[in-house]
């Protein structure tokens, strides 16, 4: 039903703007690409790309200097993911971000991706990575896309470029886009029923015991993921905090973005929900841990 389904770019909401750009711009080679007033008249920043990959922003920065710092144990944002095209690419990102002066947190490889691991200046959490193909994805007896944890080989990924591009390497040299989000959330069996039952996606892993769950569409292996790790029976996201303000999925198929809307507004009883007008074209739904997202479709 939601063929075509992609996550699209989140808003994050920053106190410090000149030292997060600074993050952006200076670290990770992007640039602001649009400013406006949104309409309770704060900045917004479109994050993008110094060439023409897209047309999208990355991301959006919201300045409010009286954001509240949310608690640790709260729902929101674990990390935004964003998806290069292949190994190399993911190989001169690392070596351009190192070199730029980033402190990487971790470094993983999955199985299905290899990742790297870092934080903005407010401490927003970002994963850059790049898949394997979908053929060499490991599966159970059953067919299941098979994930894990494991040590990155950092001297195996600098073996894709030569010593010449290790001289020039730049920061998302083919681009990328927003592969996945990862959301902290206060209980993993009504968020997965939240994103599986009203949204559609499919359940690609359930690790309930380790407090964490993957949803996808269309066979990925996770467009969504979700985790108890530090939010168990924490508090909700509110509205006036620093972090994620919500994020995009667009679902390109008219008649499954109008199925979708129907059960999602129908079914809605949050008084957030009720105050946000919706339009043909997107509307504003919320979690059950207060996280907003909208959906669109093209």
């Amino acid at each position: 039903m939601l063929s075509g389904m992609e996550v699209g770019s989140p808003i994050l909401t920053v106190k410090n703007i000149d030292k997060v750009l600074e993050f952006y711009e200076k670290r990770l080679g992007l640039q602001v690409n649009r400013k406006y007033q949104n309409e309770n008249d704060r900045s917004v920043y479109e994050i993008g790309f110094k060439k023409t990959y897209s047309d999208k922003p990355l991301l959006m920065l919201q300045y409010d200097p009286n954001a509240k710092s949310p608690s640790r144990h709260s729902a929101g944002l674990y990390h935004f993911a964003i998806l290069v095209r292949d190994r190399k690419s993911l190989a001169s990102t690392y070596l351009a971000l190192r070199n730029s002066g980033v402190n990487y947190e971790g470094f993983a490889d999955h199985l299905v991706s290899e990742s790297l691991y870092m934080r903005d200046p407010e401490k927003n959490g970002l994963e850059i990575y790049r898949d394997r193909p979908s053929r060499e994805w490991p599966r159970d007896d059953a067919g299941h896309i098979m994930m894990d944890t494991l040590p990155l080989d950092l001297d195996s990924l600098l073996d894709e470029i030569n010593v010449q591009e290790r001289k020039n390497a730049q920061a998302f040299p083919t681009g990328a886009r927003i592969g996945h989000m990862h959301l902290r959330v206060t209980n993993l069996e009504r968020s997965v029923k939240f994103y599986h039952e009203k949204l559609g996606l499919d359940i690609t892993l359930n690790w309930g015991s380790m407090g964490a769950a993957f949803l996808s569409a269309c066979g990925y292996h996770h467009h969504i993921a979700i985790n108890t790790l530090h939010s168990l029976d924490g508090e909700p996201h509110s509205d006036g905090e620093a972090g994620l303000e919500n994020f995009a999925i667009t679902i390109p198929d008219r008649s499954s973005f109008n199925t979708i809307k129907s059960i999602m507004l129908y079914d809605s009883t949050s008084e957030q929900q009720k105050k946000h007008k919706s339009d043909k074209d997107q509307f504003l739904v919320f979690d059950p841990d207060g996280i907003q997202i909208v959906i669109k479709t093209e």
